[in-house]
């Protein structure tokens, strides 16, 4: 029965081994088109789909569908306070304008826009929902993140999350170093991480306000930063970091490093997100 979880049953043994089979898939299966770079180097060294492909497989093998179910009910999860939507959309904007603002202090130009780059960033923010954070969050934020929650606070989860995403990203910073500064993205990969709890918690698991803040912050940081060169987009990353990590101390501040956010931290079980979990040392 897909369902069963005895000791010795093959989805026994997975349910045991499930962060890692998990991250050994998520790399296998995200990694696999990386040597392709070589015979062709403008494409894409990362396969997009890996991480919430993996949480899919995995969860099915330990628990059927019952399992994928419940980790894919979280993207239905939109009745929340409208506030959040307004976070998941105002702070993805304020972080790379003011690391834009930053750069332009330092001398940098400041950009020109016309009526068709709004239309192009609003038409780039719809498709980086889909491919970033939709394809990437069902895996890092819906399946990891809470697993890991399960038995240590969220902050440290969230960091060990971040532990995991962080050299994820590696194809594409080897194929293109000028892309990512590496010092500056290593901060804003862990501040963000804890950003996505933190909105992931704080809105029981409401996987559409997550994906909505990851492809908003993706979307915006390309529109105002990516005309930079030189220093002035070396500034502007420092600040796009510094802003990011400042932001996120506040949230562990506001809302506590056990929980970082109101209530009891929701996780997916063997029924489907429906369980609630102490955070550690309570």
């Amino acid at each position: 029965m897909a369902g069963h979880t005895g000791q010795g049953s093959p989805p026994g043994w997975v349910s045991r081994h499930e962060v890692a089979l998990y991250l050994v898939l998520a790399y296998v299966l995200s990694w696999s088109i990386w040597p392709l770079v070589l015979l062709n180097p403008e494409s894409s060294p990362l396969v997009p789909f890996g991480p919430g492909l993996a949480a899919v497989l995995v969860a099915f093998l330990a628990g059927g569908r019952s399992e994928v179910s419940g980790l894919l009910r979280q993207l239905g999860r939109w009745r929340v306070h409208g506030g959040w939507y307004g976070v998941a959309l105002v702070v993805p904007f304020a972080i790379p304008a003011g690391a834009l603002g930053a750069a332009v202090i330092a001398g940098a130009e400041v950009p020109r826009w016309e009526v068709s780059d709004l239309l192009q960033v609003a038409g780039t923010l719809g498709v980086t929902v889909v491919i970033v954070g939709l394809f990437e969050e069902v895996g890092w934020r819906g399946f990891l993140l809470p697993r890991l929650q399960r038995d240590r606070d969220a902050l440290w989860a969230a960091l060990l999350v971040g532990l995991a995403w962080l050299p994820w990203h590696l194809p594409e910073i080897v194929s293109d170093p000028s892309q990512r500064p590496l010092a500056q993205f290593v901060i804003y990969i862990f501040a963000q991480s804890v950003l996505l709890a933190w909105l992931y918690n704080s809105t029981r698991a409401s996987l559409l306000i997550v994906i909505l803040f990851h492809a908003a912050i993706n979307s915006f940081t390309k529109f105002f930063l990516s005309e930079l060169v030189g220093s002035a987009k070396v500034v502007a990353w420092w600040a796009l970091a510094g802003l990011s990590a400042v932001l996120a101390l506040a949230v562990v501040r506001y809302a506590g490093s056990r929980r970082l956010g109101g209530g009891d931290v929701t996780f997916v079980n063997r029924r489907g997100i429906d369980g609630r979990s102490k955070p550690a040392g309570e």
